[in-house]
């Protein structure tokens, strides 16, 4: 019983996908932010053992798979203004996100659009998966990474 409290206490009331997509955009107006300092935080299970294991085989230092950050399609995120077009339950513990994002000046004119699902998890929604016009699965794309770096390390 305790264990549930727990687990609820950490989930945000009333977080919803939109909720939660809204306060991981409104984190960019801190122009250090970046979901990777902690990924927990913003990444499903899976997304995040991958993204730790992609980090892993790189090394200390260097750059793996993951060479941006995939929530804003950049590097750096100066100018960014994402926004939320649309958010669409695929069930009751998952959802898809449609997000437009704009970079203006200062930095250089740019648009784009990206996918994300989302699932809700014991400590609120998380995104599961980024999918873009050049990437169909973020997730696909970096687990299928992770297996070459391993098969290249034995």
């Amino acid at each position: 019983m305790l264990l549930l409290v727990a687990a609820l206490a950490v989930q945000s009331p009333g977080e919803t996908p939109a909720t939660k997509l809204a306060q991981v955009y409104a984190e960019y107006r801190n122009p250090d932010f970046s979901p990777f300092v902690h990924p927990e935080r913003y990444f499903a299970p899976r997304l995040l053992k991958a993204v730790r294991e992609d980090e892993r085989l790189a090394g200390p230092g260097e750059v793996g798979y993951l060479d941006r950050d995939p929530l804003c399609q950049c590097q750096d995120s100066e100018g960014l203004h994402a926004r939320v077009v649309s958010v669409k339950p695929t069930s009751h513990t998952s959802a898809t996100a449609r997000i437009r994002l704009d970079f203006s000046p200062p930095a250089e004119p740019w648009k784009s659009a990206i996918t994300v699902s989302l699932i809700e998890t014991s400590r609120g929604w998380r995104i599961a998966d980024v999918s873009s016009a050049d990437e169909p699965s973020l997730l696909r794309e970096l687990e299928a990474s992770n297996r070459r770096q391993r098969s290249t390390r034995r």
